[in-house]
Order: C-alpha cells, then structure tokens, then sequence
C-alpha cells in the first residue's frame, strides 16, 4: 500500500466507517503526515489519532463494543501496520488558546514526542516542561496554538515506563505556515537547547501533519441520542 493509498482509506474508510462507529468516542482526529523541508529527528510513523475519551471506564468499555471487536478492529489489517503502531495515554493541557481547524478546515501541527532522560525523576521531567521550556515554545513565531499531552501515570506502574512521557503540538493555520515556522532559526536555537536539558537526546522525534476532524471540534454526548 503506497503512503497516498493509506491515508486515504484511513480517512475516508477506516475513520469515518469503522472507528468513528464507537460510541464512548466523543471527538476524533485524523493527523495524517505531510512532509517538511529540512525536517529533523522525524519518525517513521504515516500520522497520529487523537482520540477523547471522558475517562477510564469509557476507554475500557470502548475496547468491549461490537463497533470496536467487529468494526474497527477487524479492520486494521486492511490499511494498517498495528503491530507497529504506538499508543500514549494522556492527560492534555492547552497553553495556548488558538483555532484547532473546523470540520472543513484542517489545522497544520509538528508534533514532538519527548521521552525523558534516564536519570531524571518524572516529576522533575514534567517540572522542566511545563516551566521554561513553556515559555521558550509560546513565542514561537508563527505558532497559533500550543497543547501539551502528559502521559498518564498508570504507564509507570511497577518499574513499567512509555515509550514516551509527552506529546507537544506546535500548531498553524496552513501548511504553508507550518513550513515557515519549522523553518524559523528559532526552533534550533531556543526550543530544542531547552529540551535538551531534560530529555533524553535521541528521545525528541517529530512528526509534520495535516490534522482533519472525524468527530469534533464540539464533543460528541455519551451514550449518542
């Protein structure tokens, strides 16, 4: 399956027939990966589901519907590698207030996953995100809305640790100005210095995408009327 093939029956088949069939999801993203000039430390991954779930009974029973066990999960091996996909679980915080794209307008983001440095407590870690490295990304130029997801503490039970302790959304208008602002001296002189403080060096990867709603922005109600 070529890339162009992928996200389109992910957008057009999978999401909207199969995955957005299940009823505790009350909003729905499909961020599919576009390419970046001069992008660095990009990962391997073809895009990234944003999927809002109310809380952890809700995502439990999401995983036991029909719509999930025959729906979209019978589904996944006609468009997707699931046994390469990663999942963060995580609790999400608007920084900065902006547009996140309408359901005929998609929104434009970089996202960084952050995975900590070995030696640093988790505490510490989320203390340096959410201190000077904050202030450092909101001026960013260009950059019209800033959202930060926290990885859920039920990840680190038992010595256990995610794949990754955070996902940052550098978000834009338009391709075109997400291109400019990954382009800005900006990201390689102030942002990642100050993530490299606290994260792990071959632990700050990126991903470019074209983020569209499936469900959303509004959140969809539980149980559907």
């Amino acid at each position: 399956m070529s890339e162009a093939e992928f996200q389109d029956y992910w957008r057009y088949v999978h999401a909207i027939k199969f995955a957005s069939k299940i009823p505790q999801i009350r909003k729905y993203k499909v961020n599919s990966r576009v390419d970046i000039p001069g992008q660095q430390r990009e990962i391997g991954y073809s895009g990234m589901a944003e999927i809002w779930i109310a809380n952890e009974q809700d995502q439990i029973d999401s995983l036991q519907t029909p719509e999930y066990l025959l729906g979209a999960r019978l589904d996944e091996p006609n468009w997707a590698a699931s046994w390469l996909t990663l999942v963060l679980d995580t609790d999400s915080h608007v920084v900065l207030e902006g547009s996140e794209g309408s359901s005929e307008v998609p929104e434009y983001k970089i996202l960084l996953l952050i995975k900590k440095k070995r030696e640093l407590s988790l505490d510490a870690f989320r203390a340096s995100l959410n201190g000077h490295f904050l202030d450092k990304a909101k001026q960013l130029p260009g950059l019209t809305r800033l959202l930060i997801g926290i990885t859920r503490d039920r990840f680190y039970v038992d010595g256990a640790e995610p794949g990754f302790d955070a996902a940052i959304h550098l978000c834009a208008n338009s391709l075109l100005e997400l291109k400019a602002m990954y382009s800005n001296s900006y990201i390689d002189e102030a942002l990642y210095p100050q993530l490299a403080q606290f994260a792990n060096p071959n632990g700050i990867l990126s991903i470019g995408v074209r983020s569209e709603w499936i469900i959303g922005p509004e959140s969809r109600p539980y149980p559907i009327t």
